[in-house]
């Protein structure tokens, strides 16, 4: 039997691991936080109890793979009521969503003078202020960089980003599917075991923890690649596969949760000033939830929103912003989730830069007896729960096909 070792037990290095089972491996799973799911951390929020995606938060069309793993458990899907795409721009002039689904076509289509950038495809398209100003904020807002910085490439998927097409969740928080895969790894999966060096040898893998040593003959390393750096690979990770990992960069996001005092129907909008877009949902029995979101993208937005720490300014503005919605204004009561200061990830999610694109074909292969997963590797899928799945089931096959 084949003894595998996965380093991280977020949606990646679990459905890894469940795959790697399910082929006949033996394997021990070891993660640094002392929960799984890694970015996907589903937590009770309010008097009324409701549940809140403090990260990863929208099942969208074609996640087929995060389906049928819902579908096995029996955890059903909960639809949102605010179509994924359906922010109402709010700025110096009305923008209809539908002007901007026709300009993010465009840009994803022959644009002239053959722009490196998401900024400079925007500006040789001519589309007016407002319409360049509001495709700015929501670039910026999804993928946690400035248009300026990301690759025309990033935006290969991204047309259906401004799609009028409905959304879900499972009921009782995205994180059910990774506790119940991590249920079944029983005594395999160790919390709060940090990794710290990584030997390797063609055909051996030894990794350290503080509790001790794990002795493998293949580990799958599914952390985020901006933690590897933290990790002693003995001898060093080297070649195209390391040069692509060390390369990935990470958006900064954050989000904010303000309870309603009272209820009101889905809806969405975007500030274009306050570089943020707020959203508002259906819970679970269909009723509208307790609470409103705000979510903004660049660490000098998250920093201007919360004072370098509080989120009482991100308050205000959420609260002036929707004065269609009565809003609790008391920072006490409120809920701000960021992942750029979090030790284990140190970003949100990964996308490629104009000087860094990423570069999935090199991420997938394998360095020695030790192969690569986590959404920062899964292509067109990148930065998603469901590339985070596809990812740990690839690396898996891998192994298993290497024998």
């Amino acid at each position: 039997m084949k003894r595998v070792v996965v380093i991280g037990a977020g949606y990646a290095g679990l459905a890894a691991a469940d795959a790697l089972r399910a082929g006949g491996a033996e394997v021990t799973v070891l993660e640094a936080r002392d929960r799984v799911g890694g970015r996907v951390w589903s937590v009770p929020f309010g008097d009324r109890g409701a549940i809140v995606e403090r990260g990863a938060e929208f099942i969208l069309p074609g996640y087929e793979v995060m389906e049928g793993m819902a579908e096995r458990f029996g955890i059903p899907l909960v639809l949102k009521g605010t179509p994924y795409g359906r922010r109402i721009p709010i700025g110096e002039e009305a923008v209809a969503p539908e002007e901007l689904q026709r300009a993010f076509e465009l840009i994803n289509g022959e644009v002239p003078g053959d722009p490196g950038s998401v900024a400079e495809a925007i500006d040789a398209l001519e589309l007016g202020p407002e319409l360049s100003a509001v495709i700015r904020t929501r670039v910026q807002i999804s993928t946690g960089h400035p248009a300026e910085d990301l690759e025309l490439q990033v935006l290969e998927r991204g047309a259906s980003a401004f799609g009028d097409f409905d959304n879900y969740t499972l009921e009782g928080g995205n994180m059910r599917l990774a506790d119940a895969l991590a249920a079944d790894l029983g005594g395999a999966l160790h919390l709060s075991s940090p990794v710290r060096a990584v030997r390797w040898s063609d055909d051996a893998v030894t990794v350290v923890t503080d509790a001790g040593e794990v002795e493998a003959e293949t580990a799958v390393i599914a952390a985020p690649a901006s933690v590897l750096g933290e990790i002693d690979f003995e001898p060093a990770l080297s070649g195209p596969t390391a040069e692509a990992l060390a390369a990935v960069r990470y958006g900064h996001n954050a989000k904010l949760f303000v309870e309603m005092l009272a209820p009101a129907p889905p809806s969405a909008i975007l500030s274009v000033a306050g570089h943020f877009w707020s959203y508002t949902q259906l819970g679970a029995d269909g009723e509208p939830s307790p609470f409103a979101v705000g979510y903004a993208g660049t660490l000098p937005v998250i920093e201007s929103l919360t004072g370098g720490g509080g989120h009482e300014r991100w308050v205000e503005a959420l609260v002036e912003l929707r004065s269609d919605l009565e809003l609790d204004p008391d920072p006490a009561h409120a809920l701000l989730s960021t992942w750029h200061d979090d030790p284990w990830v140190r970003g949100a999610y990964s996308a490629g830069s104009l000087s860094e694109p990423l570069r999935e074909d090199e991420m997938e292969r394998p360095i020695g007896p030790l192969f690569f997963a986590g959404e920062h590797t899964a292509r067109e899928w990148h930065g998603l729960m469901e590339g985070a799945l596809r990812s740990g089931q690839r690396a898996a096959a891998q192994v298993l096909e290497a024998g």
